[in-house]
């Protein structure tokens, strides 16, 4: 049979189906890289969050301003380039070689947009509500953990009022009480005697107790330090008044900025920050310095300072050409951190950003 196709002709073609046999490999690239970026996007999107959210923790402890910034979208371009060569000898016999591949580049474009404006100020100035901090109570999350964030006082018992702003030059007072009173939350948690509830008629919030032979003395013991009738085991839920009445129980929770200041205190610094004034060193009234740790949300969280990178930390920052951080082993501060992050979604993560998206394509 006669040769239909001159050689060159052959050749092109022979080329051509090269380039559409490696193209045809490139169908799997979409499926195959969101496998594998999807993870690495996620991870990077997250680390930045955190160390957003411990930056700003470290700004407050120098009174310096604090921003937020949302990942609004993140985007991905992919350029696809098919490359080919091919030769070939006429005479005296037909002789092709080519050879080609495929390439591929990914251009990733993430978008941020800065958390500002009135509804999500005032998200970050509103006392956590009392429904959140019982729905966190209930959900595994500690009494001890979410009332020494969230919670400034339970019927006249304080919990550091003056921690809820910047640093402040003298020590609070009266801890010895709330350490009491959560120590006794946290001996009944378990055996869920205090519940929070909603009255099926009024719709307000009330919470009851119950008790058990084994726990009874405490019981009574937190009904005694709270100043309420020992009679009753359902109470009426409100906020702070100047009349208390032993049918109620009033409890003042923090905004979410103030428990950001809160937990900003512990905070290491190097001793010539100190010297310098750049921090505020809280004074016991005899003149000695306070120690944080002692209070209720310190004794759950702790910033450490480093003069170089540290090897050991779940999250580092470089501030004040020093490094703070977390540290990995330090599972006390890592599960404060992760409270304080549900904190942050569950009361101003339906606050919409306001102002100019900041894109940026990253190489």
């Amino acid at each position: 049979m006669p040769d239909l196709f001159p050689p060159r002709i052959r050749a092109g073609r022979l080329i051509a189906a090269m380039i559409m046999i490696g193209c045809s490999g490139c169908q799997s690239l979409g499926p195959d890289h969101l496998r594998g970026t999807h993870p690495l996007y996620n991870s990077a999107i997250l680390d930045s969050i955190n160390e957003q959210f411990l930056h700003n923790l470290v700004r407050l402890h120098y009174r310096d301003p604090t921003f937020f910034l949302d990942v609004a979208s993140v985007a991905a371009t992919m350029k696809l380039g098919v490359t080919g060569q091919a030769g070939m000898q006429i005479n005296p016999a037909d002789t092709f070689n080519f050879g080609g591949g495929t390439t591929y580049e990914i251009y990733p474009t993430i978008s941020y947009a800065p958390l500002q404006g009135e509804d999500f100020v005032k998200s970050l100035l509103s006392p956590v509500s009392i429904d959140a901090i019982l729905a966190l109570t209930g959900s595994g999350w500690s009494v001890k953990r979410v009332f020494g964030l969230c919670v400034e006082s339970v019927n006249g018992i304080a919990n550091a009022p003056t921690a809820s702003g910047p640093t402040p030059e003298k020590a609070p007072r009266r801890l010895t009480e709330w350490n009491r009173l959560t120590e006794l939350f946290n001996r009944v948690a378990d055996d869920h005697l205090i519940q929070g509830r909603q009255d099926p008629q009024t719709k307000t919030l009330k919470i009851e107790f119950q008790s058990t032979p084994e726990q009874a003395d405490t019981i009574r013991e937190i009904k005694a330090l709270m100043g309420l009738n020992q009679e009753r085991n359902i109470f009426a839920v409100e906020g702070d008044s100047i009349e208390r009445n032993p049918d109620t129980i009033y409890i003042v929770t923090r905004p979410l900025m103030s428990t950001f200041f809160y937990l900003s205190h512990r905070v290491d610094v190097p001793a010539s920050h100190r010297q310098q004034g750049l921090v505020t060193v809280t004074k016991n009234p005899d003149g000695s310095e306070f120690d944080w740790g002692k209070t209720p949300a310190g004794s759950q969280f702790h910033i450490r300072q480093s003069d170089e990178h540290p090897d050991q930390a779940f999250l580092a920052i470089p501030y004040q050409d020093h490094w703070y951080y977390i540290a990995n082993n330090d599972l006390e501060s890592k599960s404060t951190f992760l409270l304080l992050t549900q904190l942050f979604r569950l009361q101003a993560g339906a606050a919409k950003s306001i102002g100019p998206t900041l894109t940026i394509p990253v190489r």
